[in-house]
């Protein structure tokens, strides 16, 4: 068999066909975009990376359960140390002298498990109901005024089913300005109009509710299958029964998921609206920070992350049942 029979190696591509050239480029792009974006904010990634920055987080997390921080000779005594005529034991019913030498003259900080602050924060779960029951019912409400206005604006920003295309770039342009404003700011602007309370957050999610599943909604029907449709208007059928019997049955799954998803973005909204007074949870979550009360906050966080993430089991079981 001669050389020329044999099959040739297929050819390995060069490092620019194989995209590593674009890839490195795309590299150099984001770290020239960083190093831009971060110039003129102050930030040092290495002071951020620092072992300090990680035991200050740390220590805050460890604060908000029932710890209590114990970084003074006095209460290194006191926790830890040997019994005197004051005191018949140690509060931690130990002595334990190695720790208050670590304290004393290492300056090293320990933390001191306490049951009764552990009873504590389970006892504040109960103040917490209210104001956690409050936010769900703002979500709730927000989602559903939203989602009610969106439906008919989400029809007039469709391309497909406006005859007038000024229609379609007026509402267009309105949805764009109203979800270039954040549900933060709308708050503290309805906060000061409306007062405290829950009126001003509930309004506030309306509005970003109604943004959102408008511009989801309409997407989803200049992407429905436009046979019914031209079948229909072939018939003779007017703009209302295209809407009900063509674009209904389609957009309608979609629809729900939409509502579903935003109700699940809005229990998370509007635990930050309290902390501009729009009432909620956000609000208690507010005055324990002010106050330093950790435990507090550290109840709350708990709290605030069982529900949302039962609000995000739930809903993503009911969308893919729906889509």
């Amino acid at each position: 068999m001669t050389d020329s029979s044999k099959p040739k190696s297929p050819k390995k591509p060069s490092f620019k066909e194989s995209g590593g050239l674009k890839s490195m480029l795309g590299l150099l792009a984001l770290i020239l975009v960083y190093t831009l974006a971060s110039a003129h904010l102050g930030i040092e990634p290495a002071k951020f990376a620092s072992g300090e920055t990680w035991v200050q987080m740390s220590d805050l997390l460890i604060r908000m359960g029932p710890y209590e921080r114990i970084n003074t000779c006095k209460n290194a005594n006191i926790v830890w140390g040997e019994p005197d005529a004051e005191t018949e034991a140690p509060w931690s019913g130990r002595t334990d002298m190695d720790k208050v030498r670590a304290v004393c003259e290492q300056d090293k900080t320990f933390y001191w498990y306490r049951s009764d602050y552990l009873k504590e924060q389970l006892a504040y779960t109960k103040d917490v109901w209210g104001p956690l029951m409050q936010t769900l019912r703002m979500a709730i409400i927000g989602a559903f005024f939203g989602a009610l206005f969106a439906v008919p604006f989400s029809l007039l920003a469709a391309r497909n089913l406006v005859r007038y295309q000024w229609v379609y770039y007026v509402v267009r342009i309105v949805l764009n300005l109203i979800r270039t404003i954040p549900d933060l700011v709308l708050a503290a602007v309805l906060s000061g109009a409306l007062g405290l309370g829950a009126l001003p957050g509930v309004v506030a999610l309306a509005i970003f509710s109604f943004a959102l599943i408008a511009k989801l909604l309409s997407e989803s029907i200049e992407s429905i299958d436009p046979g019914p449709l031209e079948a229909m208007r072939a018939c003779g059928a007017n703009w209302l029964q295209m809407v009900a019997y063509g674009v209904v049955p389609q957009v309608l799954p979609q629809f729900l998921a939409y509502w579903i998803y935003v109700l699940e973005v809005d229990v998370r909204a509007s635990t930050v609206l309290g902390f501009v007074g729009a009432g909620g949870i956000g609000m208690t979550l507010m005055a324990d920070l002010n106050l330093t009360r950790f435990r507090n906050v550290g109840s709350i966080v708990m709290i605030i992350l069982v529900l949302v993430v039962i609000m995000e089991y739930i809903s993503t079981k009911v969308r893919e049942r729906l889509v």
